[in-house]
């Protein structure tokens, strides 16, 4: 379970930083406030699955 966790983890972590890449090289600022506004998504994704884990790391499992 914590190995799903984790790789959804990454895999929002890497498209935060694919969507801020994409901001930084925006021409146009409606493009860039996109961008920057999927970034955040994504960052506060991650920022809730590291709050997961950390939980579940914490909590001893009773049931194994």
């Amino acid at each position: 379970m914590l190995s799903d966790l984790q790789t959804k983890l990454e895999k929002y972590e890497r498209k935060a930083a694919q969507y801020g890449k994409a901001a930084q090289q925006a021409t146009s600022g409606p493009d860039r406030a996109f961008y920057q506004g999927l970034a955040s998504y994504c960052d506060d994704l991650a920022a809730k699955f590291r709050q997961v884990i950390a939980k579940r790391a914490e909590t001893p499992q009773a049931a194994e």
